[in-house]
């Protein structure tokens, strides 16, 4: 009688013990799984950021790559690298300055193009005027013609746009004109600067010159390591014509050239 009048409670006491199994064992396989996932998560932000990482060694490997290639291709350039540690209002700032020889108005290139003109030197560091800013004025010319001008900032951080200056209103500049410097430039000769976005827009009444924009070859504010010209040799063309215009006692000394780019080229 006890055990027939029992049964129906034990029955029922047995299944609340599975059920408090069954609900324990569920809560802490949660714990578990919960745990693991944030580990897993924790190892993905790892990966990521190894990934990240090295992605960015592979992207400064080909940056310096390509920068000592341009070093062997251009042999008659004295280059000094430098790193951009900050970019502000049209201006770069380098990891160079008086402590390496580095001189205000010395030329900053990359190897796509002009990047700009050093305005401040400190003992560690030294400001760069970009194509950019208003201060960096340099003179320049058409690749295929010849025709003259000046390439000037905008002073306008939200756009890459500079300008090309003083065009003769006879002379023709088209869209698409690569812009070099010209032999006047503290810059070496042919170096290129731009392309000429657009054509210019008619000319008003009374207007002398002609301006048109110009699109730089290399954008300054995308670049992480950059070239200070510190000076430059002739090359062939310009130790022929240097010579002609000498006599011979002055053509010896021609041949060994110690002034810098700004002492040669600065006009």
């Amino acid at each position: 009688m006890v055990g027939v009048t029992s049964m129906p409670f034990l029955v029922a006491v047995d299944r609340i013990e599975n059920r408090y199994e069954h609900v324990t064992g569920l809560i802490f396989f949660y714990d578990e799984m919960r745990a693991s996932t944030r580990e897993m998560q924790q190892e993905i932000a790892d990966q990521r950021q190894q990934i990240a990482e090295g992605t960015e060694i592979r992207a400064e490997n080909e940056r310096l790559r390509k920068m000592l290639a341009f070093r062997r291709i251009h042999p008659r350039f004295t280059l000094m690298p430098a790193e951009v540690i900050q970019h502000a209002s049209g201006s770069l700032t380098i990891d160079r300055g008086s402590v390496h020889n580095v001189r205000e108005s010395m030329g900053v290139i990359s190897p796509k193009g002009i990047i700009g003109l050093i305005t401040h030197v400190g003992p560690l560091t030294s400001n760069v005027a970009t194509l950019q800013s208003p201060d960096c004025k340099v003179d320049a010319m058409v690749k295929w013609n010849r025709v003259r001008g000046r390439v000037n900032g905008s002073g306008n951080d939200l756009s890459a746009l500079c300008t090309l200056d003083y065009i003769d209103l006879k002379d023709k500049v088209r869209e698409g004109d690569e812009i070099v410097t010209s032999p006047h430039s503290v810059f070496p000769s042919g170096y290129p600067i731009g392309i000429v976005d657009g054509n210019p827009p008619p000319p008003k009444e009374g207007q002398l010159s002609q301006s048109v924009g110009v699109l730089p070859s290399a954008d300054p504010f995308r670049v992480d390591e950059v070239f200070v010209l510190l000076s430059t040799t002739m090359d062939v063309k310009e130790l022929e014509a240097n010579m002609a215009s000498h006599s011979p006692a002055e053509r010896v000394s021609d041949l060994i050239d110690t002034e810098t780019i700004q002492e040669r080229l600065a006009p």
